[in-house]
């Protein structure tokens, strides 16, 4: 946490510096004391902070159902491969497509509220949490198949007992890429069309030109996403304590 200060306070330092140095106008790059001063505007008297929830719960409940479908899906093509041959195709496709041009159908199905936002979110979180699942399913060693056939256990006990913990390193590295992804199609979605969120606060800034309304807003889409991420690494950290104990048992063995 220190470190990360640290940082800040310099990239700050530095901006302000290179702003003074070279004498910027501030309706190009504001400084961070002007900046500072309209983040404060904003929050007193354009209520700011109404819009941070907004976004904020579509990258949410978004990320969620795209981990959840990304999950379910990689275990029913472990289960059926045939599904997998017949889906992929489709699921490639829709990845490849360009997501600002998808965001536009989505608005003119699902209309301006938050759900096309949600179902752009969950799209762009889904597939890494899908591949990262997939690979880690297909890399279980085959003892710990042959221990569930031992233990007499069912497909669902397999899963809880033996799959999903081994599968859970491979499972958060593709959800901390897919809660970075969320937060730029919220974004997306809301450039889009929107009533509410910080989208939609870039979008009245590019239209009257205020570049300091612009900046507030993508500070605010950065911090929400890296405290998004650090709350991933701090629940991987909290859920496999077991494995980072093992690998340091081993290395210590090893030495």
């Amino acid at each position: 946490m220190i470190r990360t200060l640290l940082t800040l306070a310099g990239f700050i330092l530095a901006w302000w510096g290179l702003v003074v140095l070279f004498d910027v106008p501030s309706y190009l790059v504001p400084s961070p004391w002007v900046l500072a001063e309209k983040f404060w505007f904003l929050t007193t008297q354009a209520a700011l902070f109404s819009h941070v929830p907004v976004t904020l719960m579509e990258i949410v409940v978004g990320f969620v159902i795209g981990t959840f479908v990304g999950v379910a899906s990689a275990v029913l093509f472990t289960r059926f491969p045939m599904v997998e041959v017949v889906l992929n195709p489709l699921i490639i496709f829709i990845q490849t497509a360009p997501k600002i041009a998808i965001a536009p159908l989505l608005l003119l199905w699902l209309g301006l509220g938050a759900t096309p936002k949600i179902v752009l979110v969950a799209i762009v979180s889904f597939f890494p949490v899908l591949s990262n699942m997939l690979s880690a399913l297909r890399s279980i060693d085959p003892n710990y198949g042959a221990l569930a056939k031992i233990l007499k256990m069912n497909a669902l006990q397999r899963l809880w007992r033996i799959e999903l913990p081994q599968a859970m390193p491979l499972l958060f590295a593709g959800m901390k890429v897919g809660v970075t992804l969320a937060v730029t199609a919220a974004v997306i979605g809301e450039l889009m069309g929107a009533r509410a969120g910080l989208g939609y606060l870039l979008s009245l800034g590019q239209e009257t030109a205020d570049v300091s309304l612009v900046l507030v807003a993508v500070l605010l889409l950065s911090l929400i996403g890296y405290l998004l991420y650090v709350a991933l690494g701090a629940v991987e950290k909290r859920l496999l304590g077991w494995h980072e104990s093992r690998s340091g048992a081993l290395s210590n063995v090893e030495g």
